[in-house]
């Protein structure tokens, strides 16, 4: 959709420059015009076009390179809900987002059940559960902080098997004969970074992160796991 033209002048730019990314005028890693060519072709002040390159680059879209000039940034990884509440691994997400998946793990241990957890899954409260602690990539760039749990008694081949650089949901239908199919819960909250997430990630203390709380099941309504995770906000978008 156009920008109206009663928008301010450095909406304007902000949307043309956008567009021209997602429609592929502009490509990754390319470099874009300066903000005095830029002031020249929109008649406008080097003021109004760095406001709107300050977004861009703050949004994702644009990554400053100190001598170099303004470059287009990697793309979003999207993700889209809908109604049918289907799944998807973000390894898949990746792929089909044309970028290369990758994880680091972080940690794992045997970690006491909380009340949600309890609740979830069934459990009593003496119960233990298997915490998996990754960092999610795309094309090598952090984009999630990835905290996975699952009951110890089905679970407990995830403290052997291999994680680095693959798709958790595969490892879990591998050790527990259930695979994640759809979320039988979801809630998204806006948070800011903190220190040990900034320093995962790659990013600034208290930059925005998309906190997601999902209560996995099986096909057949099978609880099989919780996600607590943290996507960083410029580079990951929902698409509802």
């Amino acid at each position: 959709m156009a920008t109206s033209k009663s928008a301010p002048l450095y909406q304007q730019i902000y949307d043309d420059i956008k567009g021209a990314i997602k429609d592929g005028t502009y490509k990754v890693d390319e470099k874009i015009p300066s903000e005095a060519e830029l002031s020249e072709e929109y008649g406008v002040s080097r003021i109004t076009v760095r406001r709107a390159i300050e977004d861009l680059c703050a949004d994702g879209y644009l990554t400053k390179m100190q001598g170099r000039g303004t470059f287009v940034g990697k793309p979003h990884i999207m993700r889209r809900l809908s109604q049918s509440k289907a799944t998807r691994s973000f390894s898949e997400i990746c792929e089909e987002a044309g970028v290369t998946p990758g994880a680091h793990l972080i940690e794992r241990q045997i970690v006491p059940v909380r009340p949600d957890e309890q609740e979830f899954f069934g459990l009593g409260p003496d119960a233990l559960l298997i915490y998996v602690h990754r960092v999610r990539t795309a094309d090598g760039l952090g984009v999630c902080d990835e905290n996975m749990f699952v009951p110890y008694d089905d679970g407990r081949d995830l403290l052997t098997l291999p994680l680095e650089d693959t798709s958790l949901f595969d490892a879990i239908e591998q050790a527990t004969g259930h695979r994640p199919a759809s979320n039988e819960d979801w809630n998204i909250t806006a948070v800011k970074a903190t220190t040990d997430q900034a320093s995962l990630l790659g990013i600034s203390v208290g930059d925005p992160l998309l906190r997601t709380h999902v209560s996995f099941v099986d096909d057949e309504g099978r609880p099989v796991c919780m996600g607590r995770h943290y996507f960083v906000g410029s580079r990951y978008e929902l698409s509802i």
